[in-house]
């Protein structure tokens, strides 16, 4: 009975595990992508900041969608990217603010469920589970500029599109078939105070609204400013980025196997630092080897923050499914930063100084740091 409750776990995870990669694909194409929309619909960084905004604030509202049925739910995410990865493909200019706000919900969605899956189902390994799930949605997100530039190669961003409609349909009829939501009573810690969960919501939110909206600022400009800084075409824009995810993968795994030995506000406290420091070095650097380190250093510096920020959360949340509003928060951050980053770009005519809402948002990491230490220990003695 247990070697079949062992292989039942296998089999959600072998399912879980490439269906969040393809999320980590979804989520982070549409940076290496956006030179080649931009040129076909000559998109001011303003607007391309927008679209930027409506995206990453549709899938703060996915988040908020995944009340119960975890699995039910993914799938029928999938299915809605399917149907807006089509939409982008054949969109025409005055469509493109419905499309990506509707493709961020359709993201958000399945991105979201799949961590309270895991989080409902396997409350007692939650954190080196997540943990190393992140790896393969990392791994997604490294994936997603190779991709693109493959692509753009021969093609323009439609063909990327129906590509990720064709895997958003096969990711929706695998979590249908293999994933069940199975009855379980949320996790309920007593003798705690409400007033003391919202303010733990409140400030992991917070953490978590800094950390996505810089990730997100980095997947959504990295190409565009790579390519304005070097000179070079989309293709180049496309595969430069993913130095930046290559240190952002191998900085989560090998992460997954050092949180579970150091402690981890005080990773957070060096990844943050180290992290800051890289942002600062990407906008001042002048050479393209240069900003290629950097870009990685910055990868890996970041790589560690959001899966500890919601891995420690779940550890501590009342219930499972109040970790929705942390994910919603971070995915609010994520639409508001890059959105923020291309306002400024607009209007002070330079992508590098956009770029600097990277390192005020991670300066500000720091100040929320005691508290993020504070509101841990006041709920592990409650």
């Amino acid at each position: 009975m247990q070697r079949t409750g062992k292989n039942s776990d296998r089999r959600k995870l072998a399912v879980l595990h490439p269906v969040f990669a393809l999320t980590g694909v979804l989520h982070a194409i549409g940076g290496a992508l956006l030179p080649s929309l931009a040129l076909t619909f000559r998109l001011s960084d303003s607007d391309s900041g927008f679209l930027f905004l409506l995206y990453f604030a549709g899938s703060s509202l996915g988040a908020l969608l995944c009340r119960a049925h975890y699995a039910r739910t993914m799938t029928l995410g999938f299915v809605a990217t399917m149907a807006c990865c089509l939409g982008v493909a054949a969109a025409s200019r005055p469509m493109l603010p419905v499309i990506f706000l509707l493709l961020g919900i359709s993201v958000g969605v399945p991105m979201s469920a799949i961590s309270l899956f895991v989080g409902k189902t396997f409350p007692d390994r939650c954190a080196p589970l997540l943990t190393f799930l992140n790896f393969s949605w990392s791994v997604g997100a490294l994936i997603a500029p190779l991709l693109a530039a493959r692509i753009l190669l021969h093609y323009q961003f439609r063909a990327a599109y129906i590509f990720l409609a064709s895997a958003s349909a096969m990711a929706a009829l695998v979590c249908g078939l293999a994933l069940r939501d199975e009855p379980q009573p949320e996790r309920m810690i007593m003798g705690r105070q409400n007033s003391t969960a919202v303010r733990l919501i409140i400030v992991f939110a917070l953490a978590a609204f800094l950390q996505v909206g810089v990730e997100n600022t980095v997947a959504a400009w990295l190409p565009t400013y790579a390519q304005r800084m070097a000179g070079s075409g989309v293709v180049f824009a496309a595969a430069s980025s993913s130095l930046y995810w290559a240190g952002f993968l191998s900085s989560r795994g090998l992460s997954s196997l050092l949180l579970l030995r150091a402690d981890p506000i005080r990773v957070f406290r060096v990844v943050v630092i180290v992290a800051l420091i890289a942002a600062i070095l990407l906008a001042v650097v002048p050479t393209t080897a240069e900003r290629s380190v950097v870009m990685f250093v910055l990868g890996a510096a970041l790589a560690p923050i959001y899966p500890l920020v919601i891995a420690v959360f779940f550890a501590r949340a009342r219930q499972t499914s109040d970790s929705r509003w942390v994910m919603a928060t971070a995915g609010f951050g994520g639409s508001v930063l890059p959105w923020l980053a291309g306002w400024i770009s607009a209007h002070s005519g330079s992508l590098r100084v956009g770029m600097l809402t990277m390192p005020a948002a991670l300066l500000l990491m720091i100040f929320v740091l005691p508290a993020l230490r504070g509101a841990s220990t006041m709920i592990a003695e409650s």
